[in-house]
């Protein structure tokens, strides 16, 4: 009997590789002889970096880079193989470029950079990786990616020459990209965007209007914003020939979405798959006979490129049942039977505080896989009874005659 083990964080109290080990330990109690492949997952978002880390026994950097503000921070990101043999970098723009990075009186959409997360990029470069994933959510920023831009050797010019740096009001000042001191070793690179939005960089849906405001943006702020990043969006496609202003996500992270197809021919793609595609995820589940996957909460948003349901959908595919465990379930978490995981069950199992929950998530989520493994074992037992009834009462049709 071979299980795939492959749950995601527990946001806030158990990362991806410490529920997966918990997970293993109960299947090795309830089926000794069982073959079980750990695979921990996630989808772009929080606990990323640290999950792939892990998973792949990568290396966890850390680097002295320009935060949000031009303050000198460090920031974390990682080195790894990929599936497909590229030594890979994984960066998350949030942890250089992030809005937690700010105290919320310094929000700045105007003067907030992501010349960090470039130069996360560039020792990435130097490191020799020959691919780097780029996670783009928490932004703090509303660039379009010209920070990071500048970091790896892109000027951006007024009509009269003069440089424009971390400044968005001056954006629509920008008359010229200059790409002729652009960092050589990037046309060897392949970007890989982690993007779950489709905001265009424009607009009433665009970055400055749906993430303006969470980033200190007023209203009128907003217009300004959008108007300049307009401006910018005209110059790429007259300079580069690259319609950045009609690319679904383009938006997101303040634009960088749009700046990282126009200046580094980026692909964006659902955060879920571009690391199920690094961790050969699907290869990896086939010829298996049960996944077990979790995550903090299972609920309607559960469904929106989550890694526990991208994983269910998988195993739907190769006719291997998948069972979920969750913190708590949410409105909506019946959806997902749809996707595939039919049986649920909860770490709560008694009244008790979100504090609590939190403190004793390790012995919770273990009683939790040991009932839902009981079940998955008496399951068994019952059909293998039920086919033996059948066998016998055939045997005696077949006596008769």
């Amino acid at each position: 009997m071979k299980i795939i083990v492959a749950p995601q964080s527990f946001k806030g109290s158990l990362s991806a590789k410490e529920a997966s080990n918990i997970i293993s330990q109960s299947v090795s109690e309830i089926f000794p002889e069982a073959e079980i492949v750990q695979i921990p997952i996630a989808d772009g978002g929080d606990g990323t970096l640290e999950t792939i880390i892990d998973a792949t026994d990568g290396q966890l950097k850390t680097t002295n880079v320009t935060g949000p503000l031009n303050d000198n921070i460090n920031a974390q990101w990682g080195l790894f193989e990929a599936a497909d043999s590229k030594k890979t970098a994984i960066i998350e723009m949030a942890r250089s470029s992030g809005l937690a990075l700010l105290d919320p009186e310094k929000l700045n959409p105007y003067l907030a950079t992501t010349y960090g997360t470039g130069e996360l990029i560039l020792e990435a470069i130097n490191s020799g990786c020959n691919k780097i994933i780029l996670g783009i959510g928490g932004s703090a920023t509303n660039d379009c990616g010209v920070g990071l831009a500048n970091a790896l050797g892109i000027k951006f010019n007024d009509i009269n020459g003069n440089e424009i740096i971390h400044d968005v009001k001056k954006f629509i000042d920008i008359a010229l990209i200059d790409l002729s001191n652009i960092n050589p070793k990037l046309k060897d690179i392949k970007f890989e965007v982690a993007c779950d939005v489709t905001n265009k960089l424009c607009g009433k849906e665009g970055a400055s209007y749906i993430y303006g405001p969470q980033k200190g943006a007023s209203k009128n702020d907003i217009k300004i914003l959008d108007k300049n990043l307009f401006h910018l969006g005209e110059i790429i496609n007259n300079q580069l020939n690259i319609d950045v202003l009609n690319i679904n996500g383009g938006g997101a992270a303040g634009g960088l979405g749009a700046g990282m197809v126009a200046f580094f021919n980026a692909t964006l793609k659902p955060g879920v798959e571009i690391i199920f595609d690094s961790l050969n995820v699907e290869e990896r589940i086939q010829k298996s006979d049960l996944i077990i996957t979790g995550e903090g909460q299972f609920d309607i948003s559960s469904t929106f490129n989550k890694a526990p349901t991208a994983i269910a959908k998988l195993g739907k595919k190769y006719n291997i049942p998948t069972i979920g465990i969750s913190g708590s379930l949410g409105e909506g978490f019946e959806k997902l039977d749809e996707f595939g995981i039919l049986s649920k069950t909860t770490l709560i199992n008694k009244i008790s505080s979100l504090e609590d929950n939190i403190n004793n998530a390790k012995k919770l989520l273990k009683i939790a896989s040991i009932e839902q493994l009981k079940a998955v074992k008496i399951g068994m037992n019952l059909w293998v009874h039920m086919t033996l009834q059948l066998l016998v009462a055939v045997q005696l049709v077949s006596a008769q005659y």
